[in-house]
């Protein structure tokens, strides 16, 4: 079992799990759709985190 994401091959991760784009700041709260703005994230993951936004910028 591995015991981090990093430890599967990247094809093996996605297999099963339709990747989708996430808004990194959600529209909800003022986030845009350019692409400094968007990651890729499962969608089961994506529809979980929901507008949830911490608000935290990284340096």
């Amino acid at each position: 079992m591995p015991r981090h994401r990093f430890d599967v091959a990247h094809a093996t991760l996605w297999s099963k799990q339709r990747p989708t784009f996430d808004h990194i700041r959600p529209r909800a709260k003022g986030g845009h759709d350019d692409e400094s703005n968007l990651q890729l994230a499962h969608a089961a993951c994506n529809k979980r985190k929901g507008s949830r936004w911490s608000g935290k910028t990284e340096g």
